[in-house]
């Protein structure tokens, strides 16, 4: 007895450290009729309403992805069942007096497959090009390790306040945003095995060092990590730069498990438009929660990083790049 309850104590704290694998939103519709409502308009009207549900996801979550969702509408419409995980009728109402069926419907979304197709819709859009497009990152996690607040000198100066951080880049990241771009068809290199062959102009290290002390590179890193990507045999077109900024723990009072915000801005630089902004996020925060305060900021650092790179990637995307 002792043994079956620690045992399902144990799979709860893991099922509550895992973040959602899908978005769940609700569409809601009127579906007009003549005559009597019969079982192809009710499938009609469901399918309108899983549509609604994934409009909305769009509207809220992927707005630079826009312009592709209305290009692939009609695929998206025909096959709507490809796209969701499941989908659940909450309520259906017929009024015969005004021919209206009134349908609400909750579906989980398929993201990683929505968000391929948008990618792939806007590149088909772009100029037809043989090259492969390669893209390369460097995200930090940072902590407060020190604070100096703005105030006022007695010598009638005023002293801006300054943030010291503790920067590292993290597993979690790494692999959240890598699949993301892995997923959209990029070709994701590791910018750790690029240091030797740009000679040392990419250095991992010298974006941990000045994210440690700013929100953004020196013109140095930026400008040497720029041109030792793009003297490369082989180019690599991207380079994705930014942080994730871990704030202090604390009780969700809902659920009473604990809480991490995190606060992400980030974008993709273009090394051949000499490391130009094509791309840009933030700062957005996201919250995670977990059993403890770790398994908390690692489903908020987790979620941010997926956030943050299905942004990116529906701006390049909308661009058609």
């Amino acid at each position: 007895m002792i043994f079956s309850k620690l045992l399902t104590i144990s799979v709860i704290l893991i099922l509550l450290s895992l973040p959602a694998l899908a978005a769940e939103y609700k569409g809601v519709i009127e579906h007009p009729y003549s005559g009597r409502l019969d079982d192809d308009e009710r499938a009609q009207a469901y399918a309108e309403a899983k549509l609604k549900a994934i409009e909305a996801w769009v509207a809220k979550t992927q707005e630079y992805q826009t312009a592709n969702f209305e290009l692939i509408k009609g695929k998206i419409r025909s096959n709507i069942d490809d796209y969701l995980l499941n989908s659940v009728v909450i309520s259906k109402k017929e009024n015969k007096d005004d021919n209206l069926f009134r349908v609400v419907m909750r579906v989980s979304i398929n993201e990683p497959k929505l968000l391929a197709e948008f990618t792939e819709a806007g590149r088909q859009q772009s100029p037809a090009s043989n090259e492969d497009q390669y893209i390369t990152f460097v995200f930090v996690a940072r902590e407060l390790a020190s604070r100096i607040e703005a105030k006022d000198t007695s010598e009638g100066d005023f002293q801006r306040g300054e943030n010291s951080w503790q920067a590292t880049t993290t597993n979690e990241v790494d692999i959240a945003v890598g699949a993301v771009f892995s997923a959209a068809n990029y070709y994701v290199i590791d910018a750790a095995l690029l240091e030797e062959e740009t000679e040392g102009q990419l250095d991992v290290t010298n974006f941990i060092m000045d994210y440690e002390q700013g929100d953004d590179l020196t013109p140095t890193t930026k400008r040497d990590a720029v041109r030792g990507l793009r003297g490369l045999l082989d180019p690599v077109q991207y380079l994705a730069i930014g942080t994730l900024d871990v704030d202090e723990h604390s009780t969700d009072s809902a659920s009473g498990l604990y809480k991490v915000p995190v606060s992400v801005t980030a974008k993709i630089l273009d090394v051949k438009r000499r490391g130009s902004a094509v791309a840009s996020v933030g700062p957005v925060q996201y919250i995670g929660l977990g059993p403890t305060p770790i398994v908390a900021k690692n489903n908020a650092l987790k979620l941010a990083a997926e956030k943050m790179a299905a942004g990116l990637i529906g701006q390049l995307s909308s661009k058609s790049i």
